[in-house]
């Protein structure tokens, strides 16, 4: 039996248990687009601009754990979706890019060809780090099966494949399909020996988790309490303790201790100066969250599953390079229960755990609008936010009590993901609630996509924050340029009229009252909904 280019991809992606594609169909891509036509397990969510379909896949991949695909064309459709790749990269999200590339007689430069780039290849990978070019028909299986095992193993971060319009169009004989999952690295028994023989001498030990520590909930709850351990939280960790948890370091330390600033990073050096021993999991622990910290975690023990970020920024004393949860569970059959010793654990009082730092004035209204969408919420629900005011403070105040319910670019610091990425997580998660968190500035960067929700009939509220500015640069002016403002006043258009016109649902609130009464409405209803938040008039 004998399939198109096009029929190897869809059956590849179908194999390894794929269920949303999301793209922009292309002269160059149509041989996939043919052969996705009426599958039964495979839906395309049909976008408006690609870097929409980057960020619907991110948010698609962070909520459920499973690798985004994006299909875009040659040329513009590929570059249109460089910037969501690059935030995959940097955010440490499984993505997989399967674009149409020029056959190998147009890859000469200035040919005048449809689409032509100089070099899309090398393009993408200096974005992705790893891509593939297909080059003929019989390698696309092999591909896939690659790039697949590539972003299903290890630090989940992108991949790209290129497959020329010839190879996508041409017949080729069908090949079975074996997928293969690796199973979770343990780190090495000895390196695992060293870790418990200090964690076993530690009166003071402190658990640091990130990112990498997202699927390893129930372990580092069970390690944490066993040891009597307090557990601080990078803002890509945040979900994996629950804020209200009584080991949770709050952003309000207790005592002596200054508070802790999930706005920029956790200021987790008073914690850190404390223990004397420290467990970071999951954490490359770069800049923007070790920023503002005044002491290094030593000794340390570093887990993580890529061995080129444990010791990168800090030196540690234990290397263990391996699956989160496997690590953890690994250490916890090697160690006896510790109780608390003295002052440690340190006491958080009740009225702090949950409740993020007590609001500052500068975070009015934003700690208003972010209490009464936490109140608004189940439990589980999924926020996700923009590089944007709201974002900043949400990362600081906004309790998250479950894995993989909070997102935000914090590394790569684009705009524009919010309602994009909601929309991709709700798609993965339509059992949850989820909720966009964005500005006026960043909300323009994709607001097109409101018609792929519409059209998807997606549920989710997009709340806009509108200051009619770039509120987080003219701050940077005042604080830096002595108030000299220059390009961050914004000419908005009308939020809900917009939101109305794309078919939407839409109002505009302007008190807490109201604004608990909209986004409650909004999560009731089928479709998205747009809240403008009027923060010029807030009162």
């Amino acid at each position: 039996m004998s399939v198109t280019g096009g029929q190897a991809v869809v059956a590849a992606l179908d194999a390894w248990g794929v269920d949303t594609v999301f793209g922009i169909p292309g002269i160059h891509s149509l041989p996939i687009y043919d052969a996705l036509h009426g599958h039964p397990r495979i839906r395309h969510v049909n976008v408006r601009h690609e870097q929409g379909a980057g960020f619907m896949a991110d948010g698609y991949a962070r909520a459920s754990g499973r690798p985004g695909v994006v299909l875009a064309t040659t040329g513009p459709g590929v570059v249109n979706a460089l910037t969501p790749l690059a935030q995959a990269h940097a955010e440490s999200s499984p993505l997989l890019l399967i674009a149409s590339g020029p056959p190998e007689e147009e890859l000469e430069p200035d040919a005048g060809t449809l689409h032509e780039m100089l070099d899309q290849q090398a393009t993408v990978r200096s974005v992705v780090g790893r891509s593939i070019r297909v080059r003929e028909s019989g390698q696309i299986s092999a591909a896939l099966d690659e790039a697949l095992r590539a972003v299903h193993t290890g630090r989940p971060r992108p991949f790209a494949l290129e497959i020329p319009l010839d190879v996508l169009a041409a017949e080729t004989a069908a090949q079975p399909i074996a997928v293969r999952r690796e199973e979770p690295a343990v780190p090495a028994p000895s390196a695992l020996e060293r870790a418990a023989a200090l964690l076993r001498g530690a009166r003071r030990p402190l658990l640091i988790v990130g990112r990498g520590a997202q699927d390893a909930t129930a372990q580092v709850l069970a390690l944490a309490e066993h040891l009597a351990a307090p557990v601080a939280r990078t803002t890509n960790g945040m979900g994996a303790i629950p804020d209200d948890h009584p080991l949770a370091l709050p952003d309000t330390g207790p005592g002596k201790l200054p508070p802790l600033r999930r706005n920029i990073g956790i200021n987790m050096g008073p914690w850190i100066a404390a223990a004397d021993v420290c467990l970071a999991v999951g954490s490359r622990l770069g800049e923007r969250s070790a920023k503002g910290w005044d002491a290094e975690p030593r000794p340390l023990i570093h887990l993580d599953i890529d061995p080129s970020v444990i010791g990168r920024n800090v030196e540690a004393e234990v290397e263990l390079v391996g699956d989160a949860a496997a690590g953890l569970e690994a250490l916890l059959a090697m160690l006896d229960p510790r109780p608390a010793d003295g002052d440690w654990p340190p006491a958080i009082p009740p009225r702090q755990r949950g409740a993020g730092a007590d609001p500052a004035a500068t975070d009015q209204p934003f700690a208003e609008i972010l209490g009464v969408t936490r109140r608004c919420l189940e439990r589980d629900a999924i926020v996700v936010a923009d590089m944007t005011m709201v974002g900043y403070r949400a990362r600081r105040l906004f309790p998250v009590y479950g894995p993989r319910t909070f997102f935000s670019p914090h590394y790569w610091g684009t705009l524009g993901f919010a309602a994009p990425g909601a929309i991709g997580a709700k798609l993965a998660r339509p059992d949850r609630q989820v909720v966009a968190l964005s500005g006026d500035g960043g909300f323009l960067f994709t607001a097109q996509e409101l018609a792929t929700a519409v059209a998807g009939k997606v549920a989710v509220p997009i709340v806009i924050c509108n200051d009619d500015c770039y509120a987080a640069i003219r701050q940077a002016q005042d604080r830096n340029f002595g108030s000299r403002h220059i390009a961050v006043g914004l000419t908005n258009p009308d939020f809900v009229r917009l939101a109305r016109a794309f078919g939407a649902r839409a109002s505009r609130v302007a008190t807490g009252r109201s604004y608990a009464a909209a986004l409650r409405r909004a999560l009731t209803v089928e479709g998205p909904t747009v809240i403008e938040v009027d923060l010029g008039n807030w009162r």
